[in-house]
């Protein structure tokens, strides 16, 4: 592959890094949504998916690693041009923010609720609700980044 077809194979995984991201974490809030109706009824159902939302994370990583890996290369290949520019380093602080958010507070919150499930008593169900609002924030904490980031990028303002 000559120089001239990095920058764009570059930006091309980028972007598919970006959406692996995004998709997989509105797909984890549509599936936590789906746990809670079926939690208070069927909880032999709502476990299920809790276990298949499992390996949501580990895709949201792999995003995040080649988010990371391309846009060092094309940061690279352009000589930090758009590192100076403030849009840029706007989108590099919300991006850190959405992976230490995830890595931080998403794993923490995902880790309680497994173990909670698993117990039984009311003071379980006072924390399982608080648990509930909580994942639902992030949820939408994780997706409006995302959105900010896309707009960021998207208008590249300066």
């Amino acid at each position: 592959m000559n120089t001239s077809m990095l920058f764009p194979a570059c930006l091309t995984l980028h972007l598919i890094a970006l959406t692996l991201m995004a998709g997989t974490t509105l797909v984890d809030y549509i599936t936590f949504k789906t746990f809670w109706k079926l939690y208070y009824s069927d909880k032999e159902k709502a476990n299920g998916i809790l276990q298949a939302s499992a390996v949501f994370s580990r895709l949201i990583g792999i995003g995040a690693a080649l988010l990371i890996i391309t846009g060092i290369g094309m940061m690279a290949l352009t000589n930090g041009v758009f590192g100076e520019q403030l849009w840029f380093r706007i989108k590099f602080g919300l991006v850190l923010l959405l992976i230490l958010n995830g890595v931080f507070v998403g794993r923490r919150l995902g880790v309680k609720l497994r173990k909670l499930v698993l117990l039984d008593g009311p003071e379980i169900s006072i924390q399982i609700n608080a648990l509930k609002s909580n994942l639902n924030r992030f949820h939408i904490i994780q997706l409006s980044i995302f959105c900010w980031i896309i707009f960021l990028s998207a208008f590249k303002f300066n």
